[in-house]
């Protein structure tokens, strides 16, 4: 095979993954800060130096344990996100798995630690996929999905939330689903919780009423 048809064919595959990488995020909004945390979030029960944002990653030493709220509310939308855990100092130990997670519908009056109101989308290592709080029906909670990415890997989610009904998709698979939230709407946060976490590629799509 000729160096310019390889060439020609490098170019190609090249144009190809643009275009996939890109098809998937038409119609969203990033909500990933360039610089600083506070160009989207407002942060809550968490000292600023807790956070710090570089290369398009949200770093959070996960301690003490807080949140970034997005400076809106939001009801009808697809959330994608990704996020992994520091692997240094990590133990086996089920009790000892790294937590992080996300709110929905989160109230922006504070309760003791987290918001007054939310649903919570687990980023627990053990219960990836977790869905629940805030009045959600037909949610499953605990360890559901047994097929894991390595510890410290990233993992993806793809929340959907319409009319307070949620659909949690795990790493392309869907992994839960509830419906009844109540509110049904209100702001999206990143949740610190005891160990280092990383958040990346947080991006919004609005949907219609």
């Amino acid at each position: 095979m000729g160096r310019e048809r390889v060439s020609w064919m490098f170019l190609l595959g090249a144009l190809l993954q643009f275009h996939a990488a890109s098809a998937q995020s038409v119609g969203f909004e990033s909500l990933t800060p360039r610089k600083e945390v506070t160009e989207y979030c407002v942060i809550a029960g968490t000292p600023s130096e807790v956070w710090s944002v570089q290369d398009g990653v949200i770093a959070c030493t996960g301690k003490p344990s807080g949140y970034l709220r997005s400076k809106q509310k939001y009801k009808n939308y697809i959330l994608r996100a990704e996020w992994r855990f520091k692997t240094e100092g990590w133990s086996f130990a089920p009790s000892r798995w790294p937590n992080a997670g996300f709110l929905i519908h989160a109230s922006e009056e504070p309760g003791k630690v987290w918001p007054k109101s939310f649903v919570e989308v687990q980023g627990h290592y053990g219960e990836a996929g977790s869905l629940f709080s805030g009045g959600i029906k037909g949610a499953k909670r605990g360890p559901i999905v047994k097929d894991r990415v390595p510890f410290g890997a990233w993992d993806r989610y793809e929340i959907t939330s319409h009319d307070g009904t949620v659909r949690v998709v795990l790493n392309g698979v869907l992994v839960n689903e509830g419906w009844g939230a109540n509110p049904a709407e209100g702001y999206i946060c990143l949740q610190s919780e005891g160990w280092p976490v990383f958040y990346r590629n947080i991006e919004i799509k609005i949907l219609p009423d």
